[in-house]
């Protein structure tokens, strides 16, 4: 069984699980965070944001270069 991502236009990155895509680098940072909170939790997502020193976008339907 196949499974598909609908193509969200404005979205920094999709989740359609099993599937992550996303629509850039930092989106892909994004977006592996996004990942990380839904299978460890946001804590630690968090945690590991910020002991990386990256400035999280949580939003997935923020993407300013769309």
């Amino acid at each position: 069984m196949s499974k598909r991502v609908e193509w969200i236009p404005r979205a920094r990155w999709v989740e359609g699980d099993p599937i992550f895509t996303a629509s850039g680098v930092s989106a892909g940072m994004d977006m592996a965070l996004a990942a990380i909170a839904s299978l460890f939790g946001k804590a630690k997502a968090l945690e590991l944001a910020n002991r990386t020193e990256y400035k999280r976008n949580q939003d997935s339907e923020d993407n300013p270069f769309h």
